[in-house]
C-alpha cells in the first residue's frame, strides 16, 4: 500500500550538501524507516549500522517512562531515491512510498528503545513523542558510511565527574544527586578524611586531591541503588522505592537520611585514615588507597562487612570501624598498597579488597 505524507521542513546547507530538518511522532517514524545492520553477506556489506546493543535498548525503553524523558538530538535518516519530493517554496517534504521511505544512519538505539517501550504498553507515550529528524537525500553508500563514521568517531565522552556534578542542579531527588551532595559535603568539611581530597568536576585544585568526583560517586552509588535511573523516575513520580537489604545505604536513602550516609562515610574512612596513616595521610602519593582503585576496594569491603561486622542495629561510629580497619591492615601483612603490587584497574581493586578482607577471616 502506498503511503503519502507531507512534512514541514527547514532547509539547511553545509559543505556536504543540503539536508532538511523536520519532525514526526515516534510511532510513525518506527513504521517508515529501516534499520539495516552491517554483516558478512554481500547485501549486509552495503549497510553501515552497528549491531544492536540490547542493554542500551533496555535502558532507553525504561527511560521513555521518565516524566521528563527527552531525545532532543535528531534522528538522521537517509531517504530512499524517488521516495520524496521537495517543495522549497512551501518548505515541505512530500513523501510517497511503499513500506519505508529511508534508513536510519544515527539514532537506531533511540528508535529500538521506543519500539520496545511500545511493545510494553507505552502506546500513548510513544504516539505523543515527537522526534526531530534530519532527512538526507540522494546519498550514495560512500556518503552514508562517511556520515555514520564521522558521527560515531568524533564524539567526546562527557567526564563522569561533570555528569554527577550536574545532578546538583536538579530539583528532584535521586541517588545520583545524593552521591554528588555527599561528595561535595565531605570534600569541603574541614576534618573530613576527604577534605580537599576529591577532584570536583574532575579538575585538580589542591595537591591533596587524588580521587575524582566521578569515582567517589560511582562506587557510593553502588551501595545505594542497583537501578539509579529507575529510582530517579520513581522519585519524580512520587512513587515508593523498593527496599534492598543487600545494599548498606538503601534504607537510609529511602528514609531520606542522606546526612547519616555522609556521616557513616566520614566515620569509616576516618578510621581508615587513622590506621593507614602513611597511605592515607602522610604520604599518599605512591599508594593506591586514596585513588580510584583503593577507594573502590574499600567500598567493596564496606559492603562485605556491613551486616557481619557493623549491621543495622549497631551504630556505625568511628569507634566501631577502628578495630575493623586494624584487622584490614593486618590482612595485608607485608604487602604494600601500590599499583606494582595490585595494579590500578578494576581487577586490581578486587584483588586489594580480597587481601584486606583476609584480616577479618583470621
Amino acid at each position: 500500500m502506498t503511503t503519502k505524507l507531507t512534512i514541514p521542513c527547514i532547509s539547511v546547507s553545509q559543505p556536504i550538501g543540503q539536508f532538511y530538518l523536520g519532525k514526526l511522532p515516534a510511532s510513525d517514524l518506527l513504521q517508515y524507516v529501516s534499520i539495516l545492520r552491517r554483516g558478512l553477506t554481500d547485501e549486509e556489506q552495503k549497510n553501515v549500522q552497528r549491531k544492536l546493543n540490547e542493554r542500551r535498548q533496555r535502558e532507553i525503553a525504561d527511560y521513555v517512562f521518565d516524566p521528563d524523558a527527552t531525545f532532543p538530538t535528531s534522528i538522521i535518516v537517509s531517504v530512499y531515491e524517488d521516495a520524496v519530493t521537495v517543495d522549497e517554496e512551501k518548505g515541505q517534504l512530500i513523501f510517497e512510498f511503499d513500506g519505508q521511505f529511508g534508513e536510519v544512519l544515527d539514532g537506531q538505539h533511540r528508535l529500538e528503545g521506543l519500539s520496545l517501550a511500545l511493545k510494553e504498553g507505552a502506546d500513548k507515550r510513544v504516539s505523543n513523542f515527537e522526534l526531530p529528524i534530519v532527512f538526507m537525500l540522494d546519498m550514495t553508500p560512500d556518503d552514508k558510511a562517511y556520515v555514520f563514521s564521522v558521527i560515531n568517531s568524533k564524539q567526546t565522552q562527557v567526564p563522569s565527574s561533570l555528569i554527577f556534578d550536574l545532578f546538583g542542579l536538579q530539583t528532584s531527588r535521586s541517588p545520583s544527586k545524593t552521591c554528588h551532595e555527599i561528595a561535595q559535603a565531605l570534600n569541603s568539611k574541614d576534618g573530613s578524611p576527604f577534605y580537599r581530597g576529591v577532584k570536583m568536576l574532575g579538575n585538580k585544585t589542591f595537591e591533596s586531591e587524588y580521587l575524582t568526583q566521578g569515582a567517589f560517586a560511582k562506587y557510593l552509588l553502588k551501595l545505594i541503588s542497583k537501578k539509579p535511573d529507575e529510582d530517579a523516575r520513581l522519585e519524580k513520580a512520587k512513587r515508593p522505592l523498593t527496599p534492598d537489604d543487600s545494599l548498606p545505604f538503601r534504607e537510609l536513602y529511602i528514609r531520606r537520611e542522606d546526612a547519616i550516609i555522609a556521616k557513616i562515610m566520614e566515620n569509616y574512612f576516618g578510621a581508615i585514615a587513622e590506621v593507614f596513616v602513611e597511605e592515607w595521610t602522610t604520604n599518599p602519593k605512591p599508594y593506591l588507597l586514596r585513588k580510584a582503585a583503593g577507594y573502590s576496594a574499600l567500598m567493596t569491603v564496606l559492603q562485605a562487612i556491613w551486616h557481619s561486622e557493623v549491621g543495622p542495629k549497631k551504630k556505625a561510629t568511628r569507634d566501631v570501624f577502628l578495630p575493623i580497619a586494624t584487622k584490614l591492615r593486618q590482612g595485608l601483612g607485608a604487602r604494600r598498597i601500590t599499583s606494582i603490587e595490585f595494579g590500578s584497574s578494576e581487577q586490581g581493586a578486587k584483588a586489594l579488597a580480597g587481601a584486606l578482607l583476609q584480616g577479618l577471616a583470621k
